[in-house]
């Protein structure tokens, strides 16, 4: 049986209505002792109108925009473009790991013009 644990980021990422960027969320604090992501759960997102890439488990380490590297297996990367000014959007990222657990996690993403 597998446990499932959901964490929300502790920040929104913001981004313009005309930007295609690639969104990382390190899910390590979520892992136990050697436990890596394995199979990525498609994205869920509220509201419509976000168009996204599929999920992917990182392979190589990223930045995790505190001055730190997420540790390859241990972040969730995706594209996301479009949106709409003055949206906030929730998204859902997930993936099983290693030690058959699920784990998510909510990140807010804001679309400003300005």
């Amino acid at each position: 049986m597998s446990s499932l644990l959901t964490v929300r980021a502790s920040r929104p990422l913001v981004k313009h209505p005309g930007e295609s960027l690639l969104m990382g969320v390190h899910c390590g604090p979520l892992l136990g002792p050697g436990e890596l992501l394995q199979s990525p759960l498609p994205v869920e997102a509220a509201p419509a109108g976000l168009s996204l890439g599929l999920v992917g488990v990182n392979a190589a380490p990223f930045p995790d925009g505190l001055g730190g590297l997420v540790p390859s297996g241990q972040g969730l990367q995706l594209r996301v473009a479009g949106g709409v000014a003055g949206t906030d959007y929730l998204l859902t990222l997930g993936a099983t790991t290693t030690a058959g657990n699920t784990r998510l996690a909510v990140c807010e993403l804001r679309v400003r013009a300005d």
